[in-house]
Parts: C-alpha cells; sequence; structure tokens
C-alpha cells in the first residue's frame, strides 16, 4: 500500500482505492503513527469537527470500510486501547 500525502491519495498493488474524506484522515492519521497504538478518542478528535457531538459507531464503520478496501490485516485492534497499523 501506497499513500501519497501531498495528493491525498490511496494506491494498493498499483491500483487507486477510493477512500472518503474521513476514511483518508483516518488512514493517513494511522500511517503516521505507525507501530504505536491510536486511542479512538485521539482518532474522534482528528476526524471530527466541534458540530460532531456524538460518540458513536461511526469510527469503527470507516475502519470496517478501510479494512474493506485495503485489506482486513491492515489495521489491527487493540481492545481497550485502540488502532494500530504495523
Amino acid at each position: 500500500m501506497q499513500i501519497d500525502t501531498r495528493a491525498k491519495a490511496v494506491k494498493r498493488s498499483g491500483a487507486d482505492v477510493t477512500l472518503t474524506a474521513r476514511e483518508y484522515a483516518i488512514l493517513e492519521y494511522l500511517a503516521l503513527h505507525r507501530g504505536k497504538v491510536v486511542s479512538r478518542s485521539m482518532l474522534y478528535d482528528h476526524i471530527m469537527d466541534e458540530s460532531d457531538a456524538t460518540l458513536s459507531n461511526l469510527l469503527d464503520v470507516h475502519v470496517f470500510s478501510i479494512r474493506k478496501k485495503l485489506g482486513h490485516d491492515l489495521i489491527a485492534t487493540r481492545r481497550g486501547q485502540g488502532y494500530c497499523i504495523q
């Protein structure tokens, strides 16, 4: 997988992968913190703006979608801690 932060684009096996703006923001943030566990609250703070007041399962939905598009092994879940990319 390749992430072009300048173009905000992702490629997998040389093919472009279409991500929503929030999916890309989550993936980029996790990639920038590769090898470290990123808490759910850190991700919420990164992807939500002041008008988003709920802490729903929105993050779970986006992570599921990223995994579906890029592979289920890409993002690891650390129960009670958050997510990480190895």
